[in-house]
């Protein structure tokens, strides 16, 4: 029987894996490998190449968490020998820095985390940043390395990697069902597969409640996003090296709070840069059907058109080749913050990343763990 078994193998439930293995616990981590969009059972919104990490926040735990995941990237890139993380800083602009909800903690980010961030009018912002549009009219404040972004398929790996080294069993399978008992826990798997354990941890994102595995509900919304990829050429790539990761302060009756990536080279050798946003044709998932019909389908053309609008107004000198849209899919809690929740005596479950924890899931994998063990 293992001391801790972990429900999902995305950011949070690796970086779980890896502090509870580290402290010496019998580990098992369960979750499939990565699916075809088009024909899933379970997906997950890391199956991706570029993720924004920053200091930014709209609340000042969300930042305190992605400082602390910051300084340990290095730690698990050189235990792992995987590479995942890009210190491209990242920029935040706007036409009002104060009213933009991922700025408007300023004084209290920079008193409690120790940095400055860099401010820019708009006219240094496209001295130091050349490739956007020099009418923008917008001002900026630049938060420098070791913000920037994050690959986190590789995050994920690195991880999962470091949890292996220290002893903890990877099992790729679906889990069907969990059953508490007074004293331990019992996991089923859709091969059929029955797993013991003293405790458990559900870190399985939108498919947490959906797949009946928390003994307590515990309150979230499942709302659906819209990314775009914007294909660049290799050489326009090239041109592009200095770009930061960025978030967008844009004014549009459709989407709102865009975030984009610089160029990244995807696992189809081709070079894109990722844009996503809020948008009013988001809707709430409430069944699994939903969800994955929602995954399975393209986004929506007036998402995408006014995704793309933004990209040529911020970049209108970037020949882009072409553009394509892809789904995604965000849990909301009540507070804004993760809930680190027992809903059982030998169950925790970590509910509601809010689009803003795949860059913290080792912190937030390590709290669950204390939260289980407490």
């Amino acid at each position: 029987m293992y001391d801790i078994a972990i429900i999902g193998c995305g950011p949070i439930g690796s970086g779980a894996a890896r502090h509870a293995s580290r402290a010496g616990q019998h580990t098992c981590i369960i979750g499939p490998h990565e699916q075809a969009r088009a024909s899933h059972q379970v997906w997950s919104s890391h199956y991706d190449s570029g993720r924004l990490t920053h200091r930014s926040a709209r609340n000042i735990q969300l930042a305190l968490w992605a400082n602390e995941a910051l300084s340990a990237y290095a730690e698990i890139e050189q235990q792992s020998g995987i590479s995942f993380h890009v210190a491209c800083g990242t920029l935040s602009i706007s036409r009002d820095l104060r009213n933009f909800r991922y700025t408007a903690i300023r004084d209290e980010l920079e008193t409690q985390l120790g940095f400055r961030y860099e401010d820019f009018t708009p006219t240094s912002l496209i001295t130091r940043f050349p490739m956007l549009n020099p009418s923008l009219g917008m001002t900026g404040i630049y938060d420098g390395a070791p913000s920037g972004y994050v690959d986190p398929r590789a995050m994920v790996r690195a991880q999962l990697t470091c949890a292996q080294q220290q002893g903890a069993t990877l099992v790729r399978d679906i889990v069907t069902q969990l059953i508490p008992h007074d004293d331990h826990v019992v996991i089923q798997t859709q091969d059929g597969q029955t797993i013991r354990a003293a405790h458990a941890i559900v870190a399985a994102g939108a498919y947490s409640g959906l797949f009946g595995l928390l003994p307590t509900p515990v309150p979230h919304t499942i709302k659906t996003e819209t990314v775009v990829l914007g294909e660049i050429s290799a050489d326009t790539a090239t041109t592009l090296a200095g770009m930061p990761s960025m978030m967008v302060d844009c004014v549009s009756d459709v989407i709102s709070d865009a975030y984009l990536t610089p160029p990244i080279c995807y696992p189809d050798g081709k070079w894109y840069i990722k844009l996503g946003s809020n948008s009013v044709h988001d809707v709430f998932v409430e069944s699994l059907p939903q969800l994955q019909q929602w995954i399975r389908n393209d986004a929506m053309p007036t998402v995408h058109g006014a995704q793309v609008a933004l990209l040529r107004e911020l970049f209108p000198a970037i020949p882009f080749i072409g553009f394509k849209s892809v789904p995604c899919v965000i849990t909301r809690s009540p507070s804004g913050v993760p809930q680190i929740v027992r809903t059982h005596t030998r169950v925790t479950a970590v509910v509601g990343c809010n689009g803003a924890l795949a860059k913290s899931g080792d912190v937030v994998g390590k709290h669950a763990v204390t939260a289980s063990l407490a």
